[in-house]
C-alpha cells in the first residue's frame, strides 16, 4: 500500500462487517488509525480484533446512531485516543425496509429516517468541531435509491436522498473550514447482509437476469470496490472534491 491516510484518524459507524469492515481495514492498510462503531459491540470487538492481528491500530465502541446523546459521550471517548485530533469520518451506519407510501408504517418510516439521516446528522455533528481546529474529510453513504426512485422503497429512497442533500449542505457551510464533505451512493452489494434483504429469496436465474440487466456492467458490485471510492473520497487525493454524489454502481443510474 502506498500510504494515502499515513497518521490519519478515523471513525467508522456500522463498520463491524461488509463495506463498513473493507472500508475500515483498507484505511488501516493505508496507514490510517480507526475506529469501529457498531451497535453490535461484540461484532465490533472482534472486528477490531481482526485488524489488530493485521497490524492496524483499531478500536472498538459500541454506538446507537440513533441516540444524539450516546452518539456525543461515544465520539469524546473515540477522539480521546487520538489526542483530540479526528481526521476522517465514515458515516456508514444505515438499513432498509420496504414499502410505498401507502403501506410504509410510520414506525418503519422513522426508524429508516433515525438511522439513515439522524445517524448522518448525529454523527457529524460530534466530529466536526475537532475537523475545524485540525480539518477533515467526511464521507456519507447515500444510495443509487437516493439519486433515483426504487419502486416499494418510500422510506429508504427518501432518507437517502436526504442524505445526498445533508452532504452538498454541509460541504457549503465547511468546505472554506478545510473540512471536505462528500458521499458514495452504491448499487447493490450482493454479499452485504443488506444486499441480501435488498435481493429478496428469489434467487431464480430468471430473477437474477432481470436485476443484472439494470447494470451495464453486467454484476454487482464488491464491498472492497465501494471501499476503494471511500479511501479516495477520504483522501488528499480527492483534495478538491467537496459536495460530490459519487455514484458507484457499475452504470446502473446511467441508463
Amino acid at each position: 500500500m502506498s500510504g494515502k491516510l499515513q497518521n490519519k484518524t478515523a471513525v467508522i459507524t456500522g463498520a463491524a462487517k461488509g463495506i463498513g469492515f473493507e472500508t475500515a481495514r483498507l484505511f488501516g492498510k493505508e496507514g490510517a488509525k480507526v475506529t469501529i462503531m457498531d451497535i453490535d459491540e461484540q461484532s465490533a470487538i472482534e472486528a477490531a480484533k481482526k485488524l489488530c492481528d493485521e497490524g492496524i491500530e483499531a478500536y472498538a465502541f459500541q454506538l446507537d446512531v440513533t441516540n444524539a446523546e450516546s452518539v456525543e459521550k461515544t465520539f469524546q471517548k473515540a477522539i480521546a485516543n487520538y489526542s483530540g485530533v479526528l481526521n476522517i469520518l465514515v458515516n456508514n451506519a444505515g438499513i432498509a425496509d420496504f414499502g410505498t407510501v401507502e403501506n410504509t408504517s410510520l414506525d418503519v418510516w422513522n426508524r429508516i429516517m433515525a438511522v439513515n439521516l439522524n445517524g448522518t446528522f448525529f454523527c457529524s455533528k460530534a466530529a466536526i468541531p475537532s475537523m475545524k481546529e485540525h480539518g477533515g474529510s467526511i464521507v456519507n453513504f447515500g444510495s443509487v435509491a437516493g439519486v433515483v426512485g426504487i419502486p416499494g422503497m418510500a422510506a429508504y429512497c427518501a432518507a437517502k436522498a436526504a442524505v445526498v442533500g445533508l452532504t452538498k449542505q454541509m460541504a457549503a457551510d465547511y468546505s472554506a473550514q478545510g473540512i471536505r464533505t462528500n458521499c458514495v451512493c452504491p448499487g447493490t452489494i450482493a454479499s452485504t447482509a443488506l444486499g441480501q434483504q435488498l435481493l429478496g429469496s428469489d434467487t431464480s436465474e430468471e430473477t437474477q437476469k432481470k436485476r443484472l440487466a439494470k447494470y451495464p456492467i453486467g454484476r454487482f458490485g464488491e464491498p472492497v470496490e465501494i471501499a476503494e471510492a471511500v479511501l479516495f473520497l477520504a483522501s488528499d487525493q480527492a483534495s478538491f472534491v467537496s459536495g460530490a454524489a459519487f455514484n458507484v454502481d457499475g452504470g446502473m443510474t446511467a441508463i
